[in-house]
């Protein structure tokens, strides 16, 4: 006997980077239905950036829906501190407990600090599954 843990992914970068310290949604994972209303969300991510000019820290944010304005679920907003001009990978994991929802969709935001030129984004991974 098996058992399978529904889950999501997306490895769509949605962007782009703006050349400021604007928080910017860079996945959003597709609408996930938990299996039972006390389940507990499993939240995983990977991002690689090479950072645009000036930039000095970058702050990862979860949010619940697909702005934004989402419900912030990770309420540590430390900056990481990366090289202007370099390249970096990150990645990071959260739990949630969204109660009896349907179709609940994740997003991973970033915001570079003292930006004068916008970030690539070679690539990024969201994926989330209930335990």
């Amino acid at each position: 006997m098996g058992v399978r843990y529904p889950s999501v992914a997306s490895t769509t970068f949605v962007g782009p980077f703006p050349a400021n310290a604007t928080e910017t949604v860079v996945c959003t994972s597709p609408p996930f239905t938990p299996p039972l209303d006390s389940s507990q969300i499993f939240i995983q991510w990977f991002f690689a950036c090479l950072v645009g000019a000036s930039i000095t820290s970058f702050f990862y944010r979860l949010r619940r829906g697909t702005t934004t304005a989402g419900q912030l679920l990770n309420l540590n907003n430390w900056a990481i501190p990366v090289a202007a001009a370099g390249g970096f990978v990150s990645s990071g994991v959260y739990v949630d407990n969204p109660g009896a929802v349907s179709g609940q969709q994740y997003s991973l935001t970033v915001a570079q600090t003292a930006a004068t030129g916008a970030s690539s984004v070679p690539d990024v991974c969201l994926i989330v599954f209930a335990l």
